[in-house]
């Protein structure tokens, strides 16, 4: 039986012009997250990663807490989450009867981005400006065997991965193991937290959820603010 845990990029930069790169807090979550899993006693034997900012800056967080430098960080960008502002736009001029500006950012970005999601999903938002619904669900799954493969070069079996992704990809894939509904995907999405880990089992005959959502890392007195969404 071997074990893959999908971990969510840490805080990364909401409201600024480049919303792709880690905050300082980001940065300190992945290493944190690192931390813990050297703590336990815990050594990946692959990192498979999208190919965004904020994915290699967590991914080298963790590998910093972890104390493993020499681990190699595998690229792969059908990992990449969606373009939110190709779904935004859309809604936007397609629905604007949908679209909520109360003036507070982050409560009226989740909103919209529900809103974009639902329309994305059914077909009416046609796509992000790279992906339709379907085939953003198709990379994913892809990218997620992927990583579970084996080595091609040697043909030896991984036994402990990583894979550094978004909270969209996540929920696909979670989607694709439980046989999730589209209004389930979409809460989903929006709940993964920054650093958490979604953790599956598998072997030859399947995949089985482990463990979700887990800030087990974040979960102590004097961190209670690091626990983030966005």
């Amino acid at each position: 039986m071997a074990e893959v845990v999908l971990i969510r990029h840490g805080q990364a930069s909401f409201g600024a012009a480049n919303y792709d790169q880690l905050s300082d807090l980001g940065q300190q979550q992945a290493v944190w997250l690192g931390e813990q899993f050297s703590q336990m006693g815990y050594q990946p034997d692959r990192i498979v990663m999208g190919s965004m900012v904020r994915h290699r800056q967590t991914a080298q967080g963790v590998v910093q807490g972890l104390g493993q430098p020499a681990i190699n960080l595998e690229v792969q960008a059908g990992l990449n989450e969606y373009n939110f502002r190709g779904l935004l736009d859309p809604l936007q001029k397609q629905f604007p009867h949908q679209w909520q500006d109360t003036g507070e950012a982050k409560k009226d970005y989740y909103f919209n981005m529900r809103q974009a999601l639902a329309y994305w999903m059914t077909g009416e938002i046609a796509s992000d400006g790279e992906d339709s619904w379907a085939s953003f669900c198709q990379r994913i799954v892809a990218a997620f065997d992927f990583a579970c493969s084996a080595q091609a070069e040697t043909g030896q079996g991984f036994k402990k991965i990583l894979v550094v992704t978004s909270g969209g990809p996540i929920a696909v894939v979670l989607a694709h193991v439980l046989q999730l509904s589209h209004a389930n995907t979409r809460q989903t999405t929006l709940h993964i937290k920054n650093t958490s880990c979604t953790k599956f089992l598998f072997n030859h005959q399947g995949f089985t959820l482990d463990s979700y959502n887990d800030i087990s890392h974040l979960q102590r007195a004097d961190r209670a603010h690091a626990i983030t969404f966005s």
